[in-house]
């Protein structure tokens, strides 16, 4: 009998030896840390167990890794198994140990004849499934949207279980940044969560329309009232203007629009402002001259205008400067011709002209006239004396 059982026991103690250097295997194989006193304390406490001791350990370990309510109130203390029941499912390193504990107490009972191989391969629970989803994100991370513009997920992807957008909070109508938040649930409830960054911006430059001519027109001398410009942006945009438009100066200018949106975009355009003169010159002087016979001076034509001004005359016999001398060709005489006429031209530098009719009166020069003598006869009765006079003229 004593043989018997120190046979039974030497294989008890083969058994367990073999079972622990495999448990021990099996569980670093799986990932599971369990330490070298940890170890030392689960062995020391089941050898001192008593074969019913061993079996009462085993439904615990059973009723606390299997949820078994029934099971979990055979522990001494109802809120100690309440507790213990919390710790297990929400903490990996106690189920693991607990695990462990229990491989350990089943293969005692095994070698002892009290549970067969049966037994521990359904009684025994697999380590839990602590492993997490893998997710995915297809496409960019982050993600580019233009504002305005409208933003279609790319999604994403899991390894394990089902997969869902949790939250989405993308607006492309205000620049920012965004995030979308997937989630991914496997069998076991393990659950695992990725988030995409999507960053809306605005790179699109403002659209500037001119108000108005363009290009646009002012008169020589006149004053300009640029019309301005609006832009068009999906943002706040700002217009500002630069001109070197000059009113006295005939010529081409321009006036330069600047459109600047909250983010730094630009657009410039440009209106086109031509200075012109269009206004023909304005007689000052008059219309009626006078000049004396025998010489070719007469007067001065004059006009205004914003350009300069030349004069031409029509005909042979009056004759004008550049600048607006009058003259005669010929000096006239009076005897023979007393009024000339003609029509004068006034143009400016644009080309513009006007035209006014002139009279030239010559007047008689009256030093220049010739004296003559006369004859005269007088007669008398009686004794005397008489005189006579007579006056004459002549050429």
């Amino acid at each position: 009998m004593h043989n018997l059982f120190l046979q039974r026991t030497l294989f008890f103690m083969r058994l367990f030896i073999s079972s622990l250097s495999i448990f021990l295997a099996l569980f670093a194989i799986q990932g599971f840390a369990i330490t070298d006193n940890e170890i030392a304390e689960i062995t020391e406490r089941v050898e001192a167990y008593s074969t019913d001791e061993l079996v009462e350990r085993r439904q615990v370990l059973l009723a606390m890794l299997y949820a078994d309510d029934e099971g979990v109130k055979e522990l001494t203390d109802e809120a100690e198994a309440l507790e213990k029941q919390i710790e297990v499912e929400t903490n990996p390193e106690v189920r693991q140990r607990l695990l462990f504990e229990l491989s350990i107490v089943e293969t005692i009972l095994l070698a002892l004849g009290v549970i067969v191989a049966d037994d521990v391969t359904s009684s025994t629970p697999t380590p839990p499934d602590t492993v997490f989803p893998i997710i995915t994100i297809l496409g960019l991370n982050p993600a580019t949207v233009e504002l305005g513009s409208a933003y279609v997920d790319a999604g994403a992807t899991t390894n394990e279980g089902t997969i869902s957008v949790v939250s989405n909070n993308v607006n492309t109508n205000a620049v920012g940044s965004y995030s979308v938040v997937y989630s991914a649930t496997d069998a076991a409830g393990n659950t695992s969560t990725a988030t995409r960054t999507v960053n809306v911006v605005d790179t699109t430059a403002p659209v500037i329309t001119i108000t108005g001519d363009n290009p646009a027109t002012v008169e020589l001398g006149g004053t300009y009232t640029d019309a301005g410009a609006t832009a068009f942006d999906l943002d706040t945009v700002t217009v500002t203007s630069t001109s070197d438009v000059d009113t006295d100066s005939i010529g081409s200018y321009s006036v330069t629009y600047l459109a600047t949106d909250a983010a730094g975009n630009t657009s410039t355009a440009t209106r086109t402002v031509n200075v012109v003169d269009t206004t023909a010159p304005v007689f000052t002087s008059s219309a009626t001259f006078s000049a004396v016979e025998n010489q070719t001076s007469i007067g001065v034509v004059t006009a205004t205008d914003l350009q300069a001004v030349t004069f031409t005359i029509s005909g042979t016999e009056l004759e004008i400067s550049s600048g607006g001398v009058l003259t005669f060709a010929t000096a006239p005489d009076y005897e023979s011709q007393t009024v000339y006429t003609a029509t004068v031209t006034a143009t400016d530098a644009s080309l513009n002209t006007s035209t006014q009719d002139i009279t030239v009166n010559v007047t008689n020069d009256e030093d220049d006239d010739d004296t003559g003598t006369g004859t005269g006869t007088g007669t008398g009765t009686g004794t005397g004396t008489g005189t006579g006079t007579g006056t004459g003229t002549g050429t």
